[in-house]
């Protein structure tokens, strides 16, 4: 019998600080979890009766470890699962998935390692599942099918079975959302592909003949935040010997690094699906953080980069979006150029640790100035009628500094002939070009 341990309903703070004045006590995941800890390894599972029969074999299956956000809690965790497994009464299973992110930006992802190894220390035996085939993983899904009676072609079950990586509920879950819609679900020719190919395309979405795509890959998406940490700690391998073709230049050695531990910088931009502006912003505002005092001249080159990369998003900044192809490839190489300058300027990265990202303060000036020049263009006074051809910087410098001298000497006569104005502020020039900035365009966080 296989009694598991059941995840808490987590309390959030708010609700906490909601109910505080009912006197009820917070308890977060990581303590209900060690008082799970504690009930089970003094008393064990008490019988709940006393009949004659043998009593079946128990063990206890923990498949939900606390998270971990902070070396605190970590080593609360560790101190409460090693004295489990000194003092346990029943066998105990704790189910760990490794997905091998050890190089992540998240602290939790990180941590699972360390956790096993102190598992393992303190005489905790591991035993390593190897993923399952993609022949039996086929087997079980042509087993589906058929207890469901669903139509499935067998090139559409072999791509689910290699695109799902050895995990068996990956996969399941995968048919399942492929035949919602059995209307949707056509044959797909393979024949003339090379083996290699399907290999290279089992992650690739499957395009249907109305249109639609079927995605059997891993969700690979990556949040902002998670790539960003990916650029500004800038892990590299250690003890690494650069080896150089014979047939190839020598490379300065200023200019030399060590590899990333990590994938290209342009796929990881791909996963995380953000916008190239947001990406250099942040990277501008906190990459500073991640260097040494003394890096002057890697604070320039840093400097340099995001300069060039500015420069290709300047005419792009406070426009909606559009889908031009053009504009689009500015926007990739401008991320690029900010992606791989912070990789390559920072040559002496520090060593990792937890850091808060900060918000751009670039987004507020630019909310700033917008709001600003809306305000200038909607003072609508007679003098301002023919201005529709003049650049903003002489309203900025030379009428409206007379404005405010004048005062309340011209102010009574402009309210009159406020609803007389015919400025169409819309299509006024802003900056000598045309631009359509809204409130909307710059996003909070």
């Amino acid at each position: 019998m296989v009694c598991g341990w059941n995840t808490p309903t987590p309390v959030i703070w708010q609700e906490h600080l909601y109910n505080s004045g009912t006197e009820t006590k917070y308890t977060s995941k990581l303590d209900e979890f060690v008082s799970f800890v504690e009930r089970i390894r003094t008393f064990g599972l008490i019988p709940t009766s006393f009949t004659g029969e043998s009593k079946p074999s128990i063990i206890y299956l923990i498949d939900d470890l606390p998270m971990m956000h902070s070396k605190a809690a970590l080593g609360r965790l560790k101190d409460c699962l090693n004295l489990l497994v000194h003092t346990t009464r029943i066998p105990t299973a704790i189910l760990v998935t490794d997905y091998g992110n050890t190089d992540s930006a998240d602290y939790n992802a990180r941590s699972v390692e360390e956790l096993k190894t102190s598992l393992e220390s303190s005489g905790a035996c591991k035993i390593a599942f190897n993923p399952i085939t993609v022949n039996s993983i086929k087997k079980i899904l042509f087993r589906i099918c058929q207890m469901e009676q669903c139509d499935v072609t067998a090139d559409n079950v072999d791509l689910i079975a290699k695109a799902s990586g050895g995990d068996i509920r990956h996969a399941i879950t995968s048919l399942q959302f492929f035949c919602l819609n059995p209307n949707q679900v056509h044959s797909l020719s393979q024949s003339t592909r090379s083996p290699h190919a399907l290999k290279e395309e089992s992650n690739k979405p499957v395009e249907l003949d109305d249109g639609s795509s079927l995605y059997f890959g891993r969700d690979e998406t990556l949040s902002l935040f998670h790539a960003l940490g990916k650029f500004l700690h800038n892990k590299r391998e250690t003890g690494v010997a650069v080896e150089y073709d014979q047939n190839g230049f020598l490379i300065h050695e200023r200019f030399s690094r060590l590899p990333l531990k990590m994938d290209v910088p342009e796929k990881i931009l791909c996963q995380s699906h953000v916008q190239p502006g947001p990406v250099a912003d942040f990277l501008h505002e906190n990459v500073l953080d991640f260097l040494n005092d003394e890096a002057v001249e890697d604070a320039w080159i840093l400097s340099s980069y995001l300069g060039d990369a500015d420069i290709l998003l300047t005419k792009l900044r406070g426009m909606v979006s559009s889908y031009n192809e053009a504009e689009s490839i500015l926007q990739s190489a401008a991320a690029s150029i900010a992606v791989r300058g912070v990789l390559f300027g920072n040559s002496c990265p520090l060593s990792s640790r937890w850091h808060a990202i900060r918000r751009p303060k670039l987004w507020q000036v630019e909310k700033e100035l917008s709001y600003q020049k809306n305000k200038m263009l909607r003072q609508r006074i007679p003098a301002c009628n023919q201005l529709s051809s003049y650049h903003m910087s002489v309203m900025a410098t030379e009428y409206m500094p007379m404005f405010k001298l004048l005062g309340n000497r011209v102010g009574s006569g402009y309210d009159e002939l406020h609803q007389e104005s015919n400025i169409d502020i819309d299509k006024m020039s802003l900056d000598g070009e045309a631009m359509e900035i809204s409130d909307d365009d710059i996003e909070d966080w």
